[in-house]
């Protein structure tokens, strides 16, 4: 598993020695910004493309269907993946208009580049963490690390230029929370696998001989 903090590239080469080592598949795996009006904190989007500016890449469908099935009402979707966030309501839905996506985030596309590269399967599960209609304040963005983790110093000096910020980024932080709750949650009913591979048949009374057993068990790359 590896933490891109809203950029792949950072940890491309990883990825690629973990594909070339045996990982059968690449998945997105995060929070998003919502831009479809019905989405709120917490729902799951399962991409069925991501996009950029430039192109659209199909997620593979089965998997898909298969994550889906394993989170009870996910929305299926696209996912268009941005350079820098996506702060303001009416950029979230000028996005939308402009793509149709249900949501956005930083790593999709990128992801889905690597797996296209690697001639692997890609998906992308992602949870909203903010809604179409919510600001995110300048401090917010300012705390985001390449790792995935929060800075507070930056944060801290942003509140102390602009204090008004504060209401906004309490509200940003609740929302966080039920986000990364309903990610924990729904990790857990991906499975180990994240729904990878369909469910196993039953054991034969001889065992099936595979050319790369190692590559049967190991687990996509969360990217």
């Amino acid at each position: 598993m590896f933490a891109c903090g809203g950029d792949v590239r950072l940890r491309a080469d990883a990825i690629r020695n973990a594909v070339r080592s045996g990982a059968p598949g690449i998945v997105s795996f995060g929070i998003a910004g919502g831009l479809h009006a019905s989405l709120r904190t917490g729902d799951w989007v399962v991409a069925t493309g991501v996009m950029s500016s430039a192109r659209n890449i199909e997620t593979d469908p089965d998997w898909s269907n298969r994550l889906a099935q394993r989170i009870p009402g996910a929305e299926m979707g696209r996912i268009v993946s941005v350079v820098d966030a996506v702060l303001e309501p009416r950029h979230k839905r000028n996005l939308h208009v402009d793509t149709g996506a249900a949501a956005v985030d930083m790593e999709s596309f990128q992801a889905a580049e690597l797996a296209e590269e690697l001639g692997v399967p890609f998906a992308a599960v992602r949870v909203i963490a903010d809604p179409t209609h919510r600001r995110i304040p300048p401090a917010a963005r300012l705390g985001m690390q390449s790792d995935g983790t929060v800075a507070i110093r930056p944060i801290l000096r942003s509140l102390l230029r602009k204090p008004s910020q504060l209401p906004l980024l309490l509200r940003v932080s609740s929302d966080a929370t039920i986000a990364f709750r309903a990610l924990l949650k729904g990790r857990e009913q991906l499975g180990a696998h994240f729904a990878s591979q369909p469910s196993p048949a039953p054991v034969a009374s001889e065992p099936m001989i595979s050319a790369e057993p190692e590559r049967r068990r190991a687990e996509p790359v969360p990217a």
